[in-house]
């Protein structure tokens, strides 16, 4: 017999919290859960620990839950547009495209130097990566929705979006 939802959405929500701590807590230098409720309620606590609660771990944590979040809200609602159970957020090759924005990040890299530049610019260099992945991932959702305008069939829209995936796949490989 299955569970109620309102039990299963509690036993899930537990969970989460559980993990979300746990993260907090493991890591390369493990931290005693006290000392990582001291360092984020700002008790007093081994200045290292609490540097390594709140700016490497927490904003880590935080980043984990939400992205988890938008990615069953994206999900969730592909399914609905769809009316396929099995569509997810990576159904309609936007994955891909973030994928062939790297690639071409990392190319144009390559000719100057190799990912030793990249790597060598920092923070930076992550921010070059995000937004090309973004950019990659924008362009192949304009080109989804310049489809979605011709297409009135779901599944055929569906369809177009696994071929523009395969493509950037392929794209990527190449490159």
């Amino acid at each position: 017999r299955a569970a109620a939802p309102a039990t299963m959405l509690a036993v899930l929500a537990i969970a989460a919290i559980l993990l979300f701590i746990a993260d907090l807590a493991f890591g390369s230098v493990r931290i005693p859960l006290g000392d990582v409720l001291d360092a984020l309620v700002g008790r007093q606590a081994d200045p290292a620990w609490t540097s390594i609660v709140r700016i490497f771990r927490l904003p880590k944590a935080l980043t984990a839950l939400a992205a988890g979040a938008a990615l069953a809200v994206s999900g969730l609602i592909l399914q609905t547009v769809f009316r396929n159970p099995l569509a997810g957020p990576d159904s309609l090759g936007i994955g891909a495209g973030a994928s062939v924005g790297v690639a071409l990040v990392v190319l144009a890299a390559g000719s100057a130097g190799g990912s030793a530049f990249l790597s060598g610019l920092g923070f930076a260099g992550y921010a070059i990566l995000s937004i090309a992945a973004s950019v990659g991932a924008f362009l192949v959702l304009l080109v989804i929705l310049l489809f979605a305008r011709r297409v009135e069939n779901g599944v055929t829209l569906l369809i177009v979006g696994l071929l523009v995936g395969y493509l950037a796949g392929s794209l990527v490989s190449l490159l």
